[in-house]
């Protein structure tokens, strides 16, 4: 070790890392990321890195906030339906329905609750076909840019001098 490592910076001295070498797929020699193609992948990844990163807290809020807006709507329900009871119980009100009301309240409560989650399939078939589309759009755009590539190689090999 050389100890340059563990000194402490002068004031008027910034620290900065040092220069990250990044190999480039055209080429097998590594270069500094002071050419263009470096930069560009570089600062890529950085906004990759900082999206993906805010993407998870945005999920992360999300859901939070769903399950609290679940939680305090049950509770106030619950709450409503249980002064509801007491208040009719004080009064001596009967508060029983008929069947029918009953039977039209249960009917209505699974329609809708069928209703939603035909929707919840609908959603995740529409996610999940364009979730492939997008897999079959990299694959693809991956085999376009093998293919340029290979042309790429095949017009500098036959305008490259030989030895």
């Amino acid at each position: 070790m050389d100890g340059k490592k563990y000194q402490t910076p002068r004031k008027d001295q910034v620290d900065s890392p040092p220069q990250q070498k990044v190999q480039n797929k055209m080429s097998t020699n590594e270069t500094t990321t002071k050419d263009v193609f470096s930069v560009y992948t570089k600062s890529f990844d950085k906004l990759k890195s900082a999206l993906d990163k805010s993407a998870a807290q945005s999920l992360q809020s999300y859901t939070s906030l769903n399950q609290e807006l679940v939680t305090s709507w049950t509770n106030f329900v619950h709450t409503a339906v249980t002064i509801q009871q007491s208040v009719a119980n004080k009064v001596g009100i009967n508060y029983s329905l008929p069947e029918q009301t009953i039977t039209a309240v249960s009917d209505a409560t699974e329609a809708f609750v069928k209703a939603v989650e035909t929707n919840n399939k609908v959603v995740q078939t529409a996610f999940d076909a364009t979730i492939q589309n997008v897999k079959t759009i990299n694959q693809n755009a991956s085999a376009f840019a093998d293919m340029g590539q290979n042309i790429v190689n095949s017009w500098i090999s036959a305008w490259k001098p030989r030895n």
